[in-house]
């Protein structure tokens, strides 16, 4: 038909506009992608493992001497080579209950020569803070038939020969104990007119309740494998065997409990799992029959 004029959809070059710019975003995309990628590889302290990078253990805060390490004070690190000490621990579990031998500074990447060569297994990390671990000599018969072991928890009784129940009553006092005992009966067999000893009286007194057992090693036959002092049967001898037993205690009652072991005899009941319970214990005192 005369005088038109055929025109192109503008549809299509909307299409081509929508096209370039994907294209273009696709670009700007792919360079940023670039760029964080190759920061990630060439940052410094914090940053993830990858290009080359190395772990290495750092302080988190400053850390005295002789302290015990624990896994929340550390951090692992990935740096450069470059930027690595030779010789640094390279994951927490590697250090973690060693000793620091000198300060470490925060920050401070840790090398062998800052702490201990083996973790602290010693008697020393088993006792709790502002407790003490003391050794006293009891005997095996006491010792629940050889079955106990470390981290049991027990009760010490103390026997003390006394001249009188004034001097019981005196050693009561000395242990903190509000007991006030009686003479105790005559046996029939001293009634006949035999002169009995002067030191015949004898005190039995719970001094302590649920203490807990670091270690019982004996100390004139072999422990056996298990860490306890029971022997076989056959080896079994007439008299009680000595050990030695170290138990946690407060230092007053480390104290005592020295004083105990040197003037007395010692003997360790064992108690239940998970009981805790003080009982009140009575103290006793009774005469022996011996004679002179």
């Amino acid at each position: 038909m005369a005088g038109q004029t055929m025109t192109k959809p503008r549809g299509d070059k909307t299409q081509r506009y929508v096209f370039y710019l994907g294209l273009l975003l696709a670009g700007i995309a792919a360079i940023i992608v670039f760029v964080a990628v190759n920061g990630a590889e060439s940052g410094g302290g914090g940053g993830s493992a990858g290009g080359g990078n190395v772990p290495v253990v750092v302080a988190n805060d400053a850390i005295p001497a002789q302290t015990r390490i624990t896994a929340d004070m550390l951090t692992v690190e990935f740096v450069s080579p470059d930027e690595a000490t030779v010789d640094a621990f390279t994951s927490r579990g590697q250090l973690v209950d060693r000793v620091v031998t000198e300060e470490v500074a925060a920050g401070a990447q840790i090398v062998p020569s800052m702490v201990s060569d083996t973790a602290g297994d010693g008697l020393a990390f088993k006792v709790e803070p502002g407790m003490r671990g003391i050794s006293v000599s009891v005997q095996e018969v006491v010792t629940a038939g050889g079955n106990l072991r470390p981290g049991d928890r027990v009760d010490m009784v103390g026997i003390f020969s006394v001249a009188d129940v004034e001097s019981a009553n005196y050693l009561l006092q000395i242990l903190g104990l509000d007991y006030q005992l009686v003479e105790p009966p005559v046996p029939a067999s001293s009634t006949t007119g035999e002169e009995t000893d002067q030191n015949d009286l004898v005190l039995t007194v719970t001094m302590l309740q649920n203490v807990k057992l670091l270690a019982l090693a004996q100390s004139l036959t072999e422990s056996t494998a298990g860490g306890n002092v029971a022997d076989d049967a056959a080896e079994t001898d007439s008299e009680p065997l000595a050990a030695t037993a170290t138990v946690e205690l407060t230092p007053q009652q480390a104290q005592e409990i020295t004083w105990a072991d040197h003037f007395g005899v010692l003997r360790m009941e064992a108690r239940a799992v998970g009981d805790e319970t003080i009982v009140d214990v009575v103290p006793t005192l009774f005469r022996l029959e011996s004679t002179r």
